[in-house]
């Protein structure tokens, strides 16, 4: 796996949630497409690549982001896998970026403020994280959980109605939270968000950490349900 250089060129995806989201960054310049393809995006993301590239050849790529979830399963796989075929191919390392934190980046708010990151699981649950704005982007303050919208409490376990803390609801799985809870009428929801692979980019680019870098063949989707198989790069077609 190649070194980075002082001024990498990085390929972020996501495709964890409708949208297919591609962005190139390089030296703080972003191009970045982001497109409603539900059920699609494994039709259209090499060309999106392509496309933000432009006149790049692939090969001025020196690390590639990837938001692994939780999100739809089907869509993780898709940026998982033409991550680990570019990693692969390219010997440039990967990071892994959990979806919901970069959707909680993707909202501007100031320092300090708290964000209940929510994408509606389409099975009658949600998946659902807490994160705190920081200077250089979002730490998290309880970790991708699945849950029914009435199960879903404050970062500390607390009643979300009770908490007591002013907070914004990100994602498409909101207006289930609302439906659920009692009293949360003056919660702000920004029920538009979706993660935003670039704002991750960035992040790290201000605060270059070598050691959150994969080789492609150890990246792997995040997913909170635990029936659910996945095998490494260096694990496929070996016999069991």
């Amino acid at each position: 796996m190649k070194d980075l250089p002082d001024n990498p060129t990085v390929l972020a995806l996501d495709t964890s949630t409708n949208l297919c989201s591609v962005a190139v960054i390089s030296q703080e310049n972003v191009i970045e497409i982001q497109r409603d393809l539900p059920r699609a995006h494994n039709q259209h993301i090499l060309t999106m690549i392509d496309e933000a590239l432009g006149e790049r050849a692939v090969g001025n790529i020196d690390l590639i982001l990837c938001g692994v979830g939780p999100g739809s399963f089907t869509g993780i796989r898709v940026a998982v896998g033409v991550a680990q075929g570019l990693g692969w191919s390219l010997d440039v390392p990967v990071l892994p970026v959990c979806s919901l934190a970069s959707q909680a980046q993707s909202v501007s708010r100031p320092v300090g403020s708290r964000i209940l990151s929510v994408m509606d699981a389409q099975i009658g649950q949600v998946y659902w994280a807490w994160f705190e704005m920081t200077a250089t982007g979002v730490a998290e303050l309880k970790g991708p959980t699945v849950s029914i919208p009435s199960e879903v409490t404050g970062p500390g376990g607390q009643a979300l109605a009770q908490s007591g803390d002013v907070f914004a609801i990100a994602g498409d799985g909101g207006h289930l939270l609302l439906e659920s809870h009692a009293g949360l009428c003056d919660v702000e929801l920004l029920g538009e968000a979706r993660p935003r692979p670039s704002r991750a980019a960035l992040a790290f680019l201000d605060s270059i950490d070598p050691s959150v870098l994969l080789d492609a063949a150890q990246l792997e989707p995040r997913y909170v349900q635990k029936d659910i198989s996945w095998k490494k790069l260096s694990e496929q077609g070996k016999k069991a």
